[in-house]
């Protein structure tokens, strides 16, 4: 992202303006335009790591009707952690990024603006760290296993067993966009045309991998040879894939007040169209007991060169591809009237439609190597009410209903017919919310709240799944689900030169029902019942309810500036931000989740540093200042036997300088 006027973050369901999948809110990112007069701005970055970071910024005079804006931004970065093999880094990256803006008006009513943004990184992705290996597959995996299991650490480590410390992961995007602005008088026509497109490539995408001893490993082959010795064998890897991926959209809004501005309104049609494919070949390991239990005897025999006992299997799905396409369309309209100089009542609407169809080529676990195609629509219709109250011009108070909807889709990462078969629905939230905004004290002490509770049907949740068909990430519907909750910010300027902000959230999640199949957490493996059948029950007692979202958020920031001097201004910050323990599944989430944790960082800033033209500042900076040990995102392997998770980056410092005129 190069070149930010804004970022506005809007908290609930969107279903009006923003209403493609937006249940839980919306983020927009706002760029800059140009400015129509000369301008330039220049920041280095340098930090730990070989952190380091140049953005600069050009705004051209107008030229006739023509004004520009251009942006470039440059990165690198260090490993965060070393490889136990080589000592290289791993977690690496260099990366740039360039953007020119266009402005052209040539009326009075009319106004194009154009920009093309272009992002090239390359990168190591080798952050993974073996954070549990189950002790039933070190018993009956042998060696393997056994070097895995001395690997892992419930603890951050600094060294990890990846073989490879290139940076062998390469992206690319290109986006184009395009919004013609039309002043009608009373009311503005406007066009938003974008275009955007991804091209993502890698040698191997790893999560540890261990040298074998030639009479432990089988070979993929299924005719009872083993690996040679010597060779690095992977737990679990993505061989050399692709990721590649082309949107485009097309919306027209027209916007407008009436009635001596009483009444305004906002209506708008919507078209998204979306290309993507995968190719995405696995190998990874499983005790041979395992893989081969279902066997006769006696080819288990040949299979594992006399006992399976002891021995690894290193299977693959070499042909893990797949492509899909997505179509959606949108009417909306949100319309609001001042009832009375204080009261304030706005209607919201939208119509949307998707359709989706895919293709998936895999060596499914139950059927084998096969080609399977789907395709579904989705629609839904989504209001949205609220009033406001201005109680004094001071405090205005508010109540919002509104709905919001995320298509439903299928699961294009599956290993067995069943999960591809099987697309999850539509999630629907249903929202109400009452707050309040207010300030006090000759403005002194700003203090906003709200309180809000959802009601889910068919809340989508990420589900786990691995086995002899490999590995990946499938959406389940959880059925019935609620959550209630609260959020407060409170900002106090204490003297002209202290600013204290606090911040505060709790939500509290309850599944009513939650039908799926089940999987044992400590074992790793699915529940079957009596028949062999996979057992399919409701898991609404057990499912974690701080999935990828904690109960308890807060975050506080204090600043305070000195008083101006010769060399300067000084500005010394010092913020916290808390979070709760968290999972990142419903199910398997017994050896990854995340801790509760609290962050520190702090900030010196130099300010109106004297020079002859424009503005000069410097900072030192330190984040994460108690070097806490956060963990990012984690996956639970089940059957395969192990769960990894990445970390957040351990304490850093550095220094910033910017010059702008």
């Amino acid at each position: 992202v190069v070149d930010l006027e804004r970022i506005e973050v809007l908290r609930g369901p969107q279903g009006t303006l923003y209403g493609r999948n937006s249940t839980g809110g919306a983020v927009n990112v706002i760029t800059a335009k140009p400015a129509g007069e000369f301008g330039f701005k220049q920041e280095f970055t340098v930090g730990e790591r070989d952190l380091f970071r140049s953005s600069t910024s050009v705004d051209t005079p107008t030229y006739g009707d023509f004004s520009a804006k251009l942006s470039f931004n440059y990165g690198e970065r260090g490993g965060l952690v070393k490889s136990m093999y080589t000592g290289g880094d791993l977690g690496q990256y260099d990366q740039y990024a360039g953007r020119i803006a266009v402005r052209w008006t040539p009326t009075e009513s009319l106004m194009a603006d154009y920009s093309y943004d272009h992002y090239d990184q390359d990168s190591s992705t080798m952050l993974s760290q073996l954070s549990y290996v189950r002790p039933l597959n070190v018993l009956v995996g042998g060696p393997f296993y056994e070097q895995a299991e001395a690997a892992s650490s419930a603890d951050r480590m600094e060294h990890l067993p990846y073989i490879d410390d290139s940076k062998d992961q390469t992206t690319k995007i290109d986006g184009h966009a395009l919004t013609f602005t039309l002043d009608l008088g009373e009311a503005t026509l406007k066009s938003i045309s974008s275009y955007r497109e991804l091209d993502n490539r890698y040698d191997s995408q790893d999560f540890g991998e261990f040298p074998t001893d030639g009479s432990s490993v089988l070979t993929p082959n299924f005719d009872g040879t083993f690996v040679p010795a010597g060779t690095y064998v992977p737990t679990f890897t993505s061989l050399s894939g692709y990721n590649k991926q082309e949107q485009w959209s097309q919306e027209f809004q027209l916007i407008g007040r009436l009635f001596d501005d009483r009444f305004g309104y906002n209506m708008g049609l919507y078209y998204f169209h979306e290309e993507g494919s995968q190719a995405d070949p696995q190998e990874f390991t499983i005790p041979a007991l395992f893989a081969f239990g279902e066997l006769p005897a006696g080819y288990q025999d040949y299979l594992c060169a006399g006992s399976c006992f002891g021995k690894t299997v290193l299977l693959n799905a070499l042909d893990f591809k797949y492509s899909a396409d997505a179509d959606a369309w949108a009417a909306y309209g949100q319309f609001d009237y001042t009832l009375t100089d204080r009261l304030t009542a706005v209607l919201g609407m939208r119509w949307s439609v998707d359709e989706k169809s895919l293709k998936l080529t895999n060596e499914f676990s139950d059927i084998g190597l096969a080609t399977l195609e789907a395709d579904h629509s989705w629609n839904h219709f989504d209001p949205a009410f609220t009033l406001t109250y201005e109680w004094t011009d001071d405090l205005l108070v508010y109540a919002k209903y509104s709905t919001g909807y995320r298509s439903g889709g299928y699961n294009i990462r599956a290993t067995t017919v069943n999960a591809f078969e099987r697309p999850a629905n539509e999630e629907e939230v249903t929202s109400w919310e009452i707050g309040g905004k207010s300030e006090w004290f000759d403005n002194r002490v700003r203090l906003n709240g709200a309180a809000f509770y959802y009601e889910y049907d068919d809340r989508q949740v990420n589900q786990f799944e691995a086995g002899t068909g490999g590995a990946s990430s499938i959406i389940v519907n959880a059925g019935a689900s609620e959550a209630k909750g609260v959020e407060l910010d409170l900002t106090i300027s204490v003297t002209d030169s202290a600013l204290l902000m606090l911040t505060y959230g709790h939500v509290e999640v309850e599944y009513n029902k939650f039908i799926t199949s089940v999987s044992d957490p400590v074992t790793g493996f699915p529940e079957f019942d009596a028949n062999g059948d996979a057992v399919v029950a409701d898991i609404s007692d057990t499912a974690s309810t701080i999935s990828n979202g904690p109960e308890d958020t807060a975050a506080m920031i204090l600043q305070y500036t000195f008083p101006a001097s010769g060399i300067g201004t000084f500005v010394a910050q010092v913020d916290a931000s808390y979070a709760g323990k968290r999972t990142f599944q419903a199910q398997m989430n017994l050896y990854d989740a995340a801790d509760s944790y609290t962050l520190w960082n702090a900030r010196l800033t130099l300010q109106e540093i004297p020079v002859a033209h424009g503005e000069l500042s410097l900072a030192l900076w330190g984040r994460n200042l108690g070097d806490e040990e956060v963990r990012e995102y984690g996956i639970d392997f089940g059957v395969l036997g192990y769960a990894v998770n990445t970390y957040k980056e351990l304490r850093s410092v550095g220094a910033d300088l910017r010059y702008e005129f």
